[in-house]
């Protein structure tokens, strides 16, 4: 890569992430029609920009990530007690996504010959499924919550799919937890709450499997992911709680696809 372009994806995975619509499939989008990238390519490294993301949200819900691990050795002794549901949410849609998302994401990498013009027509329509999902999620008030099993299960697996570039991981797992009636604040901050053990598990496998090279560029564009993400999280995550970005998932989707014909 050039000295910009890892900037330049630096910047716009650190103020994507927090909103839903994708920031892989808007990175992926924009390596394979600018920066000449293969789907593998692009996804491998869209993956590797959430490092700089999940830095972030680590600092900002430090609380939270503090208050479990200081309570982890007695969760381990027993896990059942009412305490730990948050905990055991964690968990249990990290094991999930764990299973279902990584056959999932090396199969589609590696086992579909898709062209570049296929390649991004398909994060498109990935996107528009994204927007439409959005759009009927209310985002009405209601009570607080408490992760239950079941809807742990749910979102794990929902969380596996947006291993698939195109399908935004916050905008899939918090429509979920909107379905579920949970109050929009808390649906927002659980799903960014699961998504961090995951990032850190994926990472972890890209390294085991060789695909992170920890060159300049790529130090670059953590940096960026990360100041940006951490400057941008607070503000983002207000805008997302008011908003509905299903129509601009739908719009940018649908250009996409348009490409294959022009």
């Amino acid at each position: 890569m050039t000295f910009l372009e890892p900037i330049i994806l630096g910047i716009i995975q650190g103020i994507t992430e927090w909103l839903p619509i994708s920031s892989e499939g808007i990175t992926s989008l924009i390596m394979l029609k600018f920066f000449n990238k293969t789907l593998s390519e692009a996804v491998i490294y869209s993956i590797w920009l959430h490092l700089g993301t999940v830095l972030a949200a680590i600092i900002y819900f430090r609380k939270d990530l503090k208050q479990i691990l200081k309570t982890l050795p007695s969760y381990i002794k027993n896990p059942k007690k009412k305490e730990y549901k948050l905990t055991n949410f964690l968990v249990l849609t990290t094991i999930i996504t764990g299973i279902i998302g990584t056959p999932l994401l090396l199969y589609s990498l590696d086992k579909l010959p898709f062209t570049r013009g296929i390649a991004i027509a398909l994060i498109g329509l990935f996107l528009v499924l994204t927007g439409i999902l959005q759009l009927f999620a209310k985002k009405e008030s209601q009570l607080q919550k408490e992760p239950t099993t079941v809807i742990a299960i749910i979102t794990g697996i929902v969380q596996a799919f947006a291993a698939l570039p195109g399908l935004s991981r916050s905008g899939l797992t918090t429509a979920t937890l909107l379905f579920a009636k949970y109050d929009a604040k808390q649906a927002l901050k659980l799903s960014f709450l699961m998504s961090i053990p995951i990032i850190l598990v994926a990472q972890i496998g890209l390294g085991l499997l060789g695909e992170i090279t920890f060159d300049f560029a790529s130090l670059i564009a953590i940096l960026f992911s990360f100041t940006f993400g951490l400057g941008t999280l607070k503000l983002f995550l207000r805008i997302a709680e008011k908003i509905n970005f299903g129509w601009f998932c739908i719009g940018l989707g649908i250009l996409s696809m348009l490409q294959l014909f022009f």
